[in-house]
């Protein structure tokens, strides 16, 4: 009989939290031309998802939140078990 450890779930790619963050940056600065506070006035749906006004320190927050997330995945042992059960 052959035992293998079992495969290890992979990190998400770094295109994909480029992708996410990009695109929060885009929000922000699409902030600045005024579509998204004309989009929101008519969807409240588009209020909630694209904001209505730019805020730089939001900016600052999302740099905050991505070095506390960095630091929990530091700290935090990842479990050692299978993944789902089967």
């Amino acid at each position: 009989m052959h035992a293998s450890p079992a495969p290890r779930a992979r990190d998400p790619p770094a295109g994909g939290r480029r992708r996410r963050t990009g695109a929060q940056l885009g929000v922000e600065c699409a902030q600045l031309t005024g579509v998204p506070a004309e989009l929101a006035e008519r969807s409240t749906a588009a209020r909630l998802v694209l904001g209505s006004t730019f805020n730089a320190p939001d900016l600052l927050w999302y740099a905050v939140g991505a070095g506390l997330f960095l630091l929990i995945c530091a700290v935090v042992p990842r479990p050692s078990g299978p993944r789902h059960a089967s």
